[in-house]
C-alpha cells in the first residue's frame, strides 16, 4: 500500500480559494483567492468584502450603478487577491504563488508584482473584460511573472475543483435555510 495524498497541491490551493470565496457576501459574483509560499505552506487567504467596519447592511455598498462611483459596488469591496495580500500571516510573499477563482483586475495585479508573488494560478478569465484583462497581462509579462489557468497547469485539479464548486454552490445556500443565489458575472 502507497502512502499517496488524495489531492495534489494545486486542488488544495485553489480548493482553499473556493473555500474563501464562500464567506463573500457579494451576491454577484464570490471570488476567493490563497496565496501558497515556495514550500507549500499556506501564507495568506482572501475573498471579495467590504472593509472592516463597513456595513454589510448598508444598500449602496452593493449597488450596481457603475456610472456613479457612490452607487456602485466595485467602489467598496476589497477584492480576495488584496484581502489575501492583507491577510498574509508571513512576509515577505517573495517567491510565492496565488491561486484564485477569477482572473486578477490590474489593480489586484499591481499589488501582486509589489509584494514579489511570482506565480498566478486562476480558474476562470472574463471574456467580457478584454481591456482590463490586457491591461493585467502586459503588467504581469513585463514583470516576469508565469500565469497559468488551473485546468492548463493540471487538468485533474481543475475537475477536481469544479466538483468542489459545484458542491459548494448547491450545498451552501441549504445549509443556512436560505434560497440559492445566481452567482452572475
Amino acid at each position: 500500500m502507497q502512502n499517496t495524498p488524495l489531492i495534489h497541491w494545486h486542488s488544495m490551493f485553489m480548493g482553499v480559494a473556493l473555500l474563501a470565496a464562500a464567506r463573500s457576501k457579494d451576491g454577484r459574483k464570490r471570488n476567493g483567492a490563497c496565496i501558497a509560499g515556495a514550500d507549500n505552506k499556506i501564507l495568506g487567504v482572501g475573498y471579495n468584502g467590504l472593509p472592516r467596519g463597513c456595513d454589510d447592511e448598508d444598500p449602496s455598498y452593493w449597488a450596481d450603478e457603475d456610472d456613479n462611483p457612490l452607487r456602485s459596488r466595485h467602489s467598496y469591496i476589497v477584492h480576495a487577491e488584496v484581502n489575501a495580500i492583507l491577510n498574509c500571516v508571513v512576509l515577505p510573499l517573495t517567491g510565492g504563488t496565488i491561486y484564485t477563482t477569477q482572473f486578477p483586475c490590474p489593480r489586484c495585479v499591481q499589488s501582486i508584482i509589489q509584494v514579489g508573488i511570482k506565480r498566478v494560478v486562476f480558474l476562470e478569465k472574463k471574456s467580457t473584460h478584454v481591456a482590463q484583462n490586457g491591461a493585467a497581462d502586459k503588467m504581469l509579462a513585463d514583470a516576469g511573472i508565469e500565469v497559468l489557468r488551473l485546468e492548463e497547469l493540471e487538468a485533474p485539479a481543475a475537475s477536481w475543483c469544479q466538483k468542489l464548486d459545484s458542491f459548494i454552490q448547491e450545498t451552501g445556500p441549504a445549509l443556512h435555510g436560505r434560497p440559492e443565489s445566481p452567482n452572475v458575472d
